[in-house]
This record gives structure tokens, C-alpha cells and sequence, in this order.
């Protein structure tokens, strides 16, 4: 990766996977100032003892309990911030008796006192590095406390397009289908100046780190500079995430039922109304739709389509790469992305994929692993469902490209990424430099 003289860094982070990651490779180049970020599992013997209880343990271990730091060393350096709003949060977005516009409107007032207690945490270690990574949204106070310090450099971490870009196409979306708009809330009750907060902290920012060419776009088609945007592709887990044993028969059999199988939130962010048209148009007797994934707003724009899926809730990891294995192709038809590490997961355990350019566009060619059609186009997700519903074999070779291509995007590739963006100076001394 990156030699012993590796900056010291401050981590901030919501829920994203890649800092997690991150945070991990500088704990384990002994270049981690600290990592701040909501509840963690540790293994802490309250922990162990809840994990063990009979049902409680099982709920835990399918909710908090999954945020678990195995590596000691990461997690004597974590500092857990906003906990009781976090978990509070999650209590609430289970409570199915209240409506869900109540429910969504708690959660994400919830979910601000999260940020503000991590933000808050975050400045306390500031001056004990000289690299700053934050989540967007997380980051301002830290930025800001760096910046009034100086030498720092500031490395934001985004994980989808531009929050302008994001508002206009929901505003196009809920034109065009105004019986999904409620499922996609984003911005109807964020506090006033989130995105005015937003804009601060990628002004402040010496990089902005995204997952995708998508994402990068979506902010110079803002003014912001190209040279500050860094795109460094997620990883996957290749462990959890892989094809089936080498002993088990591949579905190519054309008399068993044709799995077509979607995993993340039920939005029309990612295309939810595309994809239930597009499956509908196709869909065949011996075929089955499984959308994996949590309800967003009201599960009431799903009902017309209810007999075409089966919904299932949010699964473990383990739990979802196996039911990757069981189908015959992912699909994602997303209007907004970062880098959906879900297509990478289905990948990795060899399905073929159908999605967008929209943020799935640098890890799918079309034609190779599967195929990328345009955004808000049910007929061509018909059109390639069907493809390979009717060749078992083509469905095999493009799984396989497809587990090929994933194990090129690992985790120790993304924090070797970043952390090169961390290497270089600050931009105040670069600018030093120049001038000298």
C-alpha cells in the first residue's frame, strides 16, 4: 500500500462500507489518529452476552450486532459518538404502527442528532492529525477546525452524485411518475442549510473521493474543479460474495424457473417503477421477481405489482450471497448512484447484471457481464431479461466474466486508492510550493 510514513488520519463516517475499510488499512499501517463514527460492535462482553440471548440475540445480530469491528486495533482507536439517537432511529423506523411519513420524518430528525454528535466528536481529535477524511454531511465542523489550524489536508467522502444533481431528477421523477414520488423523500425534511452545509464542505475539501465516472461528472457539471475529484472504485468482500462450489451444477437447465433477483431499498431512486414495468412486460410463468430490500415512504406503489415479486426484507450479507447464488441475474435499473456495491456483490458471485450507466457504468460493459441499457427504459430491461431467459448458456458465460470482473475491485484496492489521494499536500502548500 503506502510506506510507514503514511499521514496520520482522522476518520469520520456515518454508515458507509469504504470508510470502514479505510479506517481499517490506516489501523493497520499504525497511521489511524482516530475513527469516529455511530455505534459499533466491538465485542465488548455486554455485547457477547446480548448475542448469545435466545431471540434478542438473533435481532441483534440482524441489526446493530452486524456493524462489528473485529480488528482490535481499529477498535481501541474507534470513538462511537450520537449512539442513543442512533439507535433510537432504528427503533422507530421498525415502529409499522406509526404512518410512514411520521416514521420517516423521526428517523431522519434522529438520524441529525446522529451527525451532530459525531461532528462534535470528530473536532475533539483534529489536532492529533494531519489528514481529515469525513463523510458528506459529517465533515464541516472537523474541515473547519483543520482549516483554522492549517497543514491539514481534507479528503471528503461521497457516496453518491452531487446533492443538485440528486434533487433534479427526483423533481423530473416525480413528474413522471407521481405515484412513486413517496418513495423517494430525500430533501422534503432535511434541516434548514443541509445543502448549503453540503457546499462548505466540498469547498473546504482538498479532494473529493467518489465511486463512480458518473458521480465525478455529476459535480463538474456543478463548476466544481475536475482536478479536485478522485474516483476510487469500492471493493467487494470476496469471501462472502462468490460464485457457487465448483461441484454445483450451473443453472442452465431451461426447465427450472428463471430467478431474476434486485437487492437495496425499494426507491424510485433506483429505478423501482423501471424495474416493475420492465418485469412485467417480460414476466413468464416459469419466472420469478425477488426484490430484496427495506420499504421506502409506503409500500402502497407496489401493490399493483404485487402478484409479479416476492418481497424480502433486509438480509444478512451471507444471507443475500446466497440467495445471489440461487438466481440468474441481477437487476438495477438506478436513475442516481455513487458506485452500488450490490451489482458488485451479485457479480462476485457470478450472476450476470442489467443496470444503468448511472453509477454501475465503470464496472459493467455491455454485452461482456451483462448489459447496460438507458435509464427510465422498462422495455429494454424486458428486452435483455428475456435475452437470457432464452439462452441458459449465454446467462453462464456472462456470470462468469462477471465473477472475473469482481475480483479485480478488492477492498486492499481501494484503500491502496485512497490512500495515495491522502499522500498529496495540502492544497495551501502546494500553492506554498508554487510559489516558491
Amino acid at each position: 500500500m503506502v510506506n510507514a510514513a503514511t499521514p496520520r488520519t482522522l476518520v469520520v463516517n456515518f454508515n458507509s462500507p469504504e470508510l470502514n475499510q479505510f479506517a481499517l488499512a490506516l489501523a493497520n499501517l499504525e497511521a489511524l489518529a482516530a475513527y469516529v463514527r455511530p455505534y459499533a460492535n466491538k465485542s465488548r462482553l455486554w455485547e457477547r452476552t446480548l448475542s448469545e440471548m435466545p431471540w434478542i440475540g438473533d435481532v441483534y445480530e440482524t441489526t446493530f450486532g452486524r456493524r462489528k469491528i473485529a480488528d482490535p486495533r481499529l477498535a481501541s482507536l474507534t470513538h462511537e459518538a450520537g449512539v442513543l439517537p442512533d439507535l433510537l432511529a432504528a427503533a422507530v423506523a421498525r415502529l409499522k404502527l406509526l404512518p410512514a411519513n411520521v416514521r420517516h420524518r423521526w428517523t431522519n430528525h434522529l438520524y441529525m442528532s446522529v451527525r451532530e454528535g459525531v461532528a462534535d466528536e470528530a473536532c475533539r481529535h483534529v489536532t492529533d492529525a494531519t489528514r481529515v477524511v469525513g463523510y458528506e454531511g459529517f465533515a464541516l465542523p472537523a474541515f473547519e477546525a483543520a482549516r483554522a489550524i492549517g497543514g491539514r489536508r481534507l479528503v471528503l467522502n461521497y457516496p453518491v452524485a452531487h446533492h443538485r444533481h440528486r434533487r433534479r431528477m427526483r423533481l423530473e421523477e416525480n413528474e413522471r411518475e407521481p405515484g412513486f414520488a413517496i418513495t423517494w423523500p430525500d430533501f422534503d425534511d432535511w434541516p434548514a442549510g443541509h445543502e448549503e452545509r453540503l457546499d462548505e464542505e466540498i469547498r473546504l475539501a482538498d479532494a473529493v473521493l467518489v465511486g463512480s465516472t458518473y458521480a465525478a461528472d455529476s459535480f463538474v457539471a456543478e463548476g466544481i474543479e475536475r482536478s479536485k475529484m478522485h474516483v476510487v472504485p469500492y471493493g467487494v468482500d470476496l469471501q462472502t460474495f462468490r460464485p457457487s462450489p465448483p461441484e454445483s451444477a450451473p443453472r442452465t437447465d431451461a426447465s427450472e424457473e428463471f430467478r431474476v433477483i434486485y437487492a437495496g431499498q425499494l426507491t424510485q431512486r433506483k429505478g423501482l417503477s423501471y424495474l416493475l414495468r420492465g418485469y412485467q412486460q417480460f414476466a413468464r410463468a416459469d419466472s420469478q421477481l425477488t426484490l430484496v430490500g427495506s420499504i421506502v415512504g409506503s409500500s402502497a406503489p407496489l401493490e399493483p405489482f404485487a402478484d409479479l415479486f416476492e418481497h424480502v426484507a433486509h438480509q444478512t450479507r451471507p444471507a443475500l450471497a446466497q440467495r445471489y447464488r440461487a438466481s440468474d441475474v441481477f437487476v438495477l435499473p438506478t436513475l442516481v448512484e455513487g458506485m452500488p456495491l450490490v451489482v458488485l456483490e451479485a457479480m462476485a458471485c457470478g450472476l450476470p447484471v442489467i443496470v444503468t450507466a448511472n453509477g454501475p457504468g465503470d464496472l459493467v460493459r455491455d454485452g461482456v457481464e451483462g448489459f447496460v441499457i438507458p435509464e427510465r427504459d422498462p422495455q429494454a430491461l424486458a428486452d435483455r431479461l428475456e435475452c437470457l431467459y432464452r439462452d441458459p448458456q449465454l446467462r453462464l458465460a456472462m456470470g462468469q466474466r462477471a465473477a472475473a470482473r469482481a475480483r479485480t475491485f478488492s477492498w486492499e484496492a481501494y484503500s491502496s486508492k485512497a490512500l495515495r489521494v491522502l499522500a498529496e499536500p495540502p492544497i495551501a502548500a502546494r500553492r506554498g510550493l508554487a510559489a516558491g
